[in-house]
C-alpha cells in the first residue's frame, strides 16, 4: 500500500470519526432516552370517523408523491442519456454549457411534476383544505419555476466555477459556500416573511407568550400572526430565523375558535422550543454533515464520466443528487422527527399542560385531515413530524412522569 493511499485512508478515518462525534452531539435531545410510550389505539384516541377521513385524505397525497417521485427519477434518467448531446449542441464553454443544461433539465422535470402538483391541489380543494382558485393553482407554479431557475443558475455557477478551479476537491469548496449561502437565507428570509403579517393583538396571548419565553429561555423572538384564512382552512405555525431574525409565525386559522386558548399556548411553546433548543442552528450543522458527503458522492459518480464539467455531467449530477437525497430521506426525516418530539417535550414543560398538547394533536387530525398512524413507508419517507398518535402517546408519558 502506497503512502498516498495510506494518507487518504487515514484522512477518511479521521473525517468519519469527526462526523460520528458531531452527529452524536446533534442527536441528543431533552426527551429522556429511556422514555416508555404507552401503546394507544388510534380509533379510541381520535375516533373512528376522524381516523378514516385522515387515512383516505393522506393516502391520495402519499401515492401522488410516490408517482411524482418515480416520474421525476425517470425523467432525470432520460435527460442524463440525452445530456451529452444537448451540451455539445450548445457550443458554449463547459461552465455556461453546464448552467444551461441544468436549467433545461430542471425545467423539464418541473413540467413532468406539474400534473402531480395540480392533482394534489385538486384533492385539497375537494376536501375543503385549500381555498385557492383554479387560476392560482394553474398559474402560481410558473412563479415557482422562475424562482427555481434563478436559484439553479446561482448554485450551478458556484459548483461549476469551483469545479473548474479545483478539479477533484470542488465539492468541498462549493459545499462550504453553499452552506454559507444557506445560513444567509435563513438569516434574511424571516424579514420578508413578516410582510403582510401583524403583531399579536390579544393581551392574553401576548402575556402567555411572555411567560413561555421566560420559562423556556428563548429570549424575545418576534412572534407574528400570518393571515392565511383566505387560502386554507388548515392550522399551522412555524419557527424560523437566526439571531436577530428569530421569528415564530402563527397562522390566523389557529385563532379562529377551533383551538382553545391553552391549546394555542402549547403551539406557541412548541415553536419557541425550536429556538430554545437551537434547532435552526442544528439544522445548518446537519446540512454540513449531510450536504458535504452528498456533494462528494456526486463528484465520485460524475468523475467516471468526465466530471461535472464534461458533456452531460450536470444531468448526471442532478440524477445522482436526487437519488442520494431520496436514499437519505429516512435518516433526515428521523432527525427532523426527533427535534419535533423535543419541541413537544419542551413545549409541555413550558405550558405545564400536556392535556392541551393532546388537544392540539387531536384537533390537527380533524382540521388538517391528518392520518394519525400512517403506514411504515409513509412514515419513513415522508413524515418530518411524529405521527399524531405518537405525539399523544408522548404527552401521556410526559403526564405520568410529571405527576
Amino acid at each position: 500500500m502506497t503512502a498516498t493511499r495510506i494518507g487518504r485512508l487515514a484522512t477518511l478515518a479521521v473525517a468519519a470519526l469527526v462526523w460520528a462525534v458531531a452527529a452524536a452531539a446533534l442527536w441528543r435531545t431533552k426527551v429522556p432516552s429511556n422514555l416508555q410510550l404507552p401503546s394507544l389505539d388510534a380509533r379510541t384516541v381520535f375516533g373512528a370517523a376522524a381516523v378514516r377521513a385522515g387515512e383516505r385524505y393522506d393516502r391520495f397525497l402519499d401515492y401522488d408523491w410516490l408517482l411524482g417521485t418515480l416520474a421525476t427519477l425517470s425523467t432525470l434518467v432520460v435527460m442524463m442519456r440525452r445530456g451529452p448531446r444537448l451540451a455539445r449542441s450548445l457550443g458554449l464553454g463547459p461552465v455556461n454549457s453546464g448552467i444551461v443544461t441544468g436549467v433545461v433539465v430542471l425545467t423539464v422535470v418541473w413540467g413532468v411534476s406539474l400534473p402531480f402538483g395540480i392533482a394534489s391541489a385538486w384533492w385539497q380543494r375537494r376536501h375543503g383544505i385549500s381555498k385557492e382558485s383554479w387560476t392560482e393553482i394553474v398559474f402560481s407554479p410558473w412563479g415557482t419555476l422562475l424562482g427555481q431557475t434563478a436559484g439553479t443558475v446561482l448554485v450551478l455557477a458556484i459548483l461549476l466555477l469551483f469545479a473548474k478551479r479545483y478539479a477533484r476537491s470542488w465539492w468541498l469548496a462549493a459545499g462550504i459556500v453553499l452552506l454559507a449561502l444557506g445560513f444567509f437565507v435563513q438569516l434574511v428570509l424571516p424579514y420578508g416573511s413578516r410582510l403582510g403579517t401583524h403583531p399579536v393583538r390579544s393581551p392574553q396571548l401576548a402575556a402567555a407568550i411572555d411567560r413561555l419565553e421566560k420559562r423556556e429561555g428563548t429570549g424575545n423572538p418576534t412572534v407574528r400572526i400570518q393571515p392565511v384564512h383566505d387560502r386554507t382552512t388548515a392550522a399551522n405555525a412555524y419557527a424560523t430565523g437566526l439571531g436577530p431574525s428569530r421569528s415564530v409565525f402563527l397562522w390566523d386559522t389557529l385563532l379562529d375558535g377551533r383551538f382553545t386558548a391553552h391549546e394555542v399556548h402549547f403551539v406557541v411553546g412548541h415553536e419557541l422550543a425550536h429556538h430554545a433548543r437551537r434547532h435552526l442552528w442544528k439544522g445548518i450543522a446537519w446540512g454540513g454533515l449531510i450536504g458535504l458527503p452528498l456533494l462528494a458522492g456526486v463528484a465520485f459518480v460524475t468523475r467516471r464520466r468526465g466530471g461535472v464539467l464534461g458533456p452531460g455531467g450536470i444531468a448526471l449530477a442532478l440524477l445522482t443528487l436526487t437519488a442520494l437525497q431520496l436514499a437519505l430521506s429516512p435518516f433526515t426525516n428521523a432527525v427532523s422527527r426527533r427535534y419535533e418530539a423535543e419541541a413537544d417535550w419542551v413545549g409541555m414543560q413550558g405550558t405545564r399542560d400536556p392535556e392541551a398538547a393532546k388537544g392540539v394533536f387531536k384537533e390537527f387530525v380533524v382540521t388538517d385531515l391528518q392520518d394519525p398512524a400512517p403506514p411504515g413507508w409513509v412514515h419513513v419517507f415522508l413524515d418530518t413530524h411524529p405521527p399524531p398518535l405518537t405525539r399523544v402517546e408522548q404527552a401521556d408519558a410526559f403526564q405520568k412522569l410529571n405527576r
